[in-house]
């Protein structure tokens, strides 16, 4: 293998490895937070969906537990959906500069 040849897939190998670095702390830092439409209910996920915070209005003395309950499930879902759709965008984005490379 030439100089030239071992230069190139250095600078190949770096740009690979600057990709997979990007692309990890952009997962890392990934948090969607979603709201009830009441606005009683907010939930904060990370990239992999799992839930890191919640948030409850204040006054929840109106809800039943039943609805909360549900209130909270159906804002985890959808904060989930949205937090593994925006994975998949970054991960897709890695693997194209990959390819590229």
């Amino acid at each position: 293998m030439t100089e030239k040849a071992v230069e190139a897939l250095v600078v190949r190998a770096d740009l690979a490895l600057d990709t997979m670095h990007l692309a990890s702390e952009g997962l890392a830092r990934l948090r969607i937070t979603r709201h009830s439409a009441d606005g009683l209910v907010g939930v904060t996920v990370d990239s992999t969906g799992a839930m890191v915070g919640l948030e409850l209005a204040e006054d929840l003395s109106r809800q039943s537990a039943r609805k909360l309950t549900e209130s909270i499930t159906e804002v985890a879902a959808a904060a989930a959906r949205d937090a593994l759709d925006q994975r998949r965008r970054i991960l897709e984005r890695m693997r194209s500069s990959l390819s590229a490379t």
